[in-house]
């Protein structure tokens, strides 16, 4: 019997298959041989409901550690906490190495303004990233990106108090998904969400992760440069197949940096991400 791993808590996986969920385990040697995660398709023993085979991934995260992905929603606020450019560049250039789509969510539009908005949105669908701007409170924008979900597994990736249970609740309010604060205190959004879990939305799912406060790419420098994002395809068309785009001569980067074709915020980020990565 076929099924996915939705959820694991304490040493209990919990497998839908047809609908049906079950509190299963591995059994023997799998559970020595393999580490099983979230995403995970498996088989299921017919009458023990024990895992006994786990079937090829075709994507995987680790952080947060789930498998099987089609795409990620990169889901950031504007306020409370501040949007962060250095943040969105740096997890789309994630989800780019580890071969996987992400579109950038914008949430609590009714606690921005429509200039800080408009410029955000327009850098972003510039490079080719595909951008949505919502607020779960009025629930502007929730309509347009539901169906982005039909069929698909998607994993919402973010900080910890940008909303990304409150835009679930709005999404499908049978959810119930507990929503997280937002400390002034602090400056940084308080964890609710503690466990990667899938929940079923259009024949596809939908899946909730903790939020994060920090990520360490585990990556080098020639591999930033080839997947920042809207430096995938030109990079192949720089003289040195090693570029860094810093200043080696014919780079297909730097010319379109120098007439503007790629914005300089762009640029400056891409060189505080390799700064960051050379510390590693």
């Amino acid at each position: 019997m076929e099924g996915i791993i939705v959820s694991i808590k304490y040493g209990v996986y919990v497998v839908e298959s047809d609908g049906v969920l079950y509190n299963s385990s591995p059994r023997g040697l799998l559970k020595s041989k393999n580490k099983l995660y979230v995403g995970d398709r498996v088989i299921l023993d017919d009458r023990s409901y024990q895992i006994i085979d786990v079937m090829e991934r075709k994507s995987f995260l680790k952080r947060p550690s789930i498998s099987n992905i089609d795409q990620i929603l990169l889901v950031f606020s504007l306020k409370e906490p501040d949007f962060s450019y250095y943040l969105v560049f740096k997890y789309l250039t994630y989800a780019s190495f580890n071969g996987i789509k992400a579109s950038l969510v914008l949430t609590k539009a009714d606690k921005s303004n429509k200039k800080e908005i408009d410029e955000i949105t327009a850098l972003f669908n510039k490079i080719g990233v595909q951008t949505y701007v919502t607020s779960s409170k009025s629930s502007e924008g929730v309509d347009k990106i539901k169906n982005l979900f039909t069929n698909k597994i998607t994993v919402l990736v973010g900080q910890s108090g940008v909303g990304k249970s409150s835009l679930l609740n709005a999404i499908d309010n049978s959810y119930l998904r507990d929503i997280g604060e937002y400390s002034l205190a602090l400056g940084r959004g308080k964890h609710k969400t503690k466990e990667v879990i899938l929940l079923p939305y259009q024949n596809g799912y939908i899946a909730d992760t903790p939020g994060f406060s920090s990520l360490e790419l585990e990556m080098n420098k020639l591999e930033v440069a080839q997947h920042f994002p809207s430096f995938e395809k030109d990079a192949l068309e720089c003289f040195y197949s090693n570029c860094l785009h810093i200043s080696e001569k014919n780079c297909k980067i730097k010319a379109k940096i120098d007439s503007g074709e790629i914005p300089s915020i762009v640029y400056e980020n891409y060189l505080k991400l390799l700064e960051e990565v050379e510390r590693y």
